[in-house]
């Protein structure tokens, strides 16, 4: 409704409220402090917050929206100190694996397995309540690990380095498949946006041996090609790409998808509408029929 000075004096309020949510309101409380033209005190609203323990992403002000705050004094020291404190944060950041197993799991049995990899900024506890199916519960070990590439408070990313990533999720499969009985001949990958674009990467560069990949929203890599393509097909490697009818990569996307139509590398592409980069509503579903498309006949 654009009730931004409403909405300043709300944040104003909440800052002291809920001082387990600083992060958050003071980052809101600074977006509409600018729309409302009040630059200095933005900035001042953000050293506040780093005065209390938080920090702010990497790519949190990088949008021209943020460009009249930028030039002020107190932003330079600001940015300076926001740094030193994001920079000692990812110097302590450690790559994590979370396993979960399947419903009537018995050790005495082979399972497959589903890497599920969280997206950019993302992090593990909120990405696994949003990438899961029947499927994955009730017949897969899943293995969400975490990157430890810091970019904000609680988020992670793949893709500030991918040659760290692709080493990071391979220690992680072959932490799996020495602690849980996995079925190596049935090896799915997947995930959400730079989550996305690591699952290319491993699949396309035979990083550890995967059956096929499911991916979401993701950007294309620099190393995509129709060569790696066609040596994925050669493998028997099959993909479902899904994207989102609002996603600023649907170009990117099509493009991959048309490089596998001409390959002739068995894939299915599916943008779901009136979504932007996000998760659908029917994700669950979407995982249970690109497995099953992708372990048909093995």
């Amino acid at each position: 409704q654009k009730n931004y000075k409403e909405a300043s004096e709300i944040l104003t309020c909440a800052l002291e409220q809920f001082p387990d949510h600083v992060h958050a309101n003071s980052y809101n409380l600074a977006f509409m402090l600018v729309h409302l033209k009040e630059f200095e005190k933005c900035v001042e609203v953000l050293n506040n917050a780093l005065d209390q323990g938080v920090w702010f992403g990497k790519y949190d002000f990088l949008a021209e929206f943020w460009d009249p705050i930028k030039d002020l004094e107190n932003y330079e020291e600001f940015s300076r100190r926001n740094e030193e404190q994001r920079k000692e944060a990812g110097a302590s950041a450690k790559p994590e694996l979370f396993v979960f197993k399947p419903a009537n799991f018995t050790p005495d049995k082979k399972y497959p397995l589903f890497i599920a990899l969280h997206g950019g900024g993302g992090n593990v506890e909120e990405f696994k309540n949003n990438w899961f199916s029947e499927k994955m519960k009730s017949e897969f070990i899943s293995a969400y690990p975490q990157s430890s590439q810091l970019v904000t408070m609680n988020g992670y990313n793949w893709t500030e380095d991918i040659e760290l990533s692709k080493k990071e999720i391979h220690e992680a499969y072959l932490k799996v498949i020495k602690e849980y009985p996995v079925d190596i001949d049935r090896v799915v990958i997947g995930g959400f946006s730079s989550g996305g674009v690591a699952a290319l990467e491993v699949t396309l560069n035979n990083i550890f041996p995967v059956r096929g990949f499911v991916i979401l929203c993701p950007a294309k890599p620099d190393g995509f090609s129709g060569e790696k393509i066609k040596a994925a097909k050669n493998r028997g490697i099959r993909g479902v790409l899904l994207t989102t009818e609002m996603d600023n990569r649907l170009d990117a996307q099509k493009e991959m998808a048309e490089i596998m139509e001409n390959t002739g590398f068995l894939h299915q592409f599916f943008i779901t509408p009136n979504i932007g980069h996000w998760f659908p509503e029917n994700m669950d579903k979407k995982i249970d029929d690109a497995i099953e498309f992708i372990l048909k006949n093995i």
